[in-house]
């Protein structure tokens, strides 16, 4: 009699433990296109397996398919990653406010705004200014 084989496709991965994985030749070519940014092999999985799993999770969060099915990528939007990774630095304060530093990041709208040097007014403007009376 064959006895029962215990698979592990359906098994949930656990945290800690190293699975392994057979590559196959578009695996393996797949994986080397995402290495291409200077990424290791570790990291070009993680990224990989991210992607896809939060296109699942929205997927399923919006209720475009049921939770258990897997979603079918329709269209897609590309955006450069910003080239700074981790968390932004803060502007130092003189007396005269803030001074951001070049690798201060904006964390919002707000703070991209103040990042921007105040303009010096055009000649027309200068122009149109009320001269100072003594």
């Amino acid at each position: 009699m064959a006895t029962e084989q215990r698979t592990q496709r359906r098994a949930r991965p656990i945290a800690g433990t190293r699975p392994t994985v057979r590559l196959d030749e578009q695996f393996a070519r797949d994986l080397a296109v995402l290495m291409q940014t200077g990424d290791d092999l570790t990291t070009a999985m993680r990224t990989a397996v991210g992607i896809v799993a939060n296109l699942y999770r929205t997927a399923w969060h919006h209720e475009i398919v049921p939770v258990g099915t897997a979603p079918t990528l329709d269209a897609y939007k590309f955006v450069e990653k910003p080239p700074v990774v981790g968390p932004p630095s803060l502007p130092w304060v003189t007396h005269e406010g803030p001074v951001w530093t070049p690798s201060s990041r904006p964390t919002s709208a707000d703070d991209g705004r103040r990042q921007q040097p105040p303009t010096q007014p055009s000649y027309r403007q200068q122009a149109r200014r009320p001269l100072a009376r003594p």
